[in-house]
């Protein structure tokens, strides 16, 4: 049974769930608790089912690199995470169906990447980082429409707050894996830095976190938020100048994953004192 609960990575899963409940947060959707709670079990679902998805796909890496893993240490069948991965999504689907019909879509797009991320995207180099960063944030979407529709979503500071963590995770994950380029080598991956070099993927990482700081000024500049905004946002400003600037790829990648969590709380702060 723990390895039913192991292959699920809840942790991850926990993390889908908070960034759920911020985006609820900033979409206003907490004044409808019921449906809160029924997209917190659906995105726990789909999450997991990713999860088991994704290990079903490595098995043969991580018979390599992770042996101890549910599926390479023979604890849990391939056949078996199968059924279970369809137990998931259906599980999933239908907690998503009695939230609404725009969160049953965004729940049924998102399944298709996840499976798509392992079976060919993550082969592909650049999509398959921004497939991983827009799962990263497709949790801040859906909140939006937990009560709102695809159209709303345009009105919402939720959009600009995916939008600057889409750069921000984007970047963050080609400067991991300029990080990881010779354990990549070594598994026959193309992954970006493999195919044009670690100088132009830094390029690249820096283009695009500049992206993001721009943004993170815009809620600020276009009157969205107060001058608390502005505040609680500079510190994430200044440190993803510092990585644009002079960070090198294992810091950078580590440092933007503190930012991230500052940017949320950053926008937490532009709701409540707007």
């Amino acid at each position: 049974m723990f390895a039913y609960l192991e292959i699920l990575r809840i942790n991850v899963c926990i993390l889908a769930v908070l960034g759920l409940l911020v985006g609820s947060i900033i979409s206003g959707a907490l004044y409808f608790p019921t449906l809160v709670l029924y997209a917190v079990i659906a995105t726990f679902f789909i999450c997991g089912s990713g999860d088991v998805i994704n290990d079903y796909f490595d098995y043969k890496i991580d018979k390599i690199n992770k042996p101890y893993r549910p599926l390479p240490s023979g604890r849990i069948s391939r056949k078996n995470a199968l059924i279970y991965f369809i137990l998931l999504v259906l599980v999933g689907l239908t907690f998503a169906l009695m939230v609404s019909i725009p969160f049953l879509i965004i729940a049924t797009f998102n399944l298709l990447v996840v499976v798509a991320y392992p079976w060919r995207l993550k082969k592909i180099p650049l999509v398959g980082n921004m497939a991983v960063s827009y799962l990263a944030i497709s949790t801040y979407l859906a909140a939006g429409l937990i009560v709102g529709s695809f159209s709303s979503l345009f009105a919402s500071p939720l959009l600009i707050l995916v939008l600057i963590c889409f750069f921000g995770v984007l970047s963050r994950e080609i400067f991991k894996s300029i990080e990881d380029t010779e354990g990549d080598k070594k598994l026959k991956l193309k992954t970006l830095p493999i195919v044009i070099g670690k100088g132009k993927s830094t390029l690249l990482a820096r283009i695009f976190l500049f992206i993001g700081i721009v943004l993170l000024i815009l809620p600020y500049y276009y009157k969205i938020f107060s001058d608390w905004y502005l505040i609680a946002v500079l510190p994430s400003i200044f440190i993803c100048i510092y990585v644009l600037l002079r960070s090198e790829a294992r810091k950078a990648q580590k440092t933007l994953k503190v930012v991230m969590y500052l940017v949320i709380l950053a926008f937490l702060v532009g709701v409540l004192t707007k």
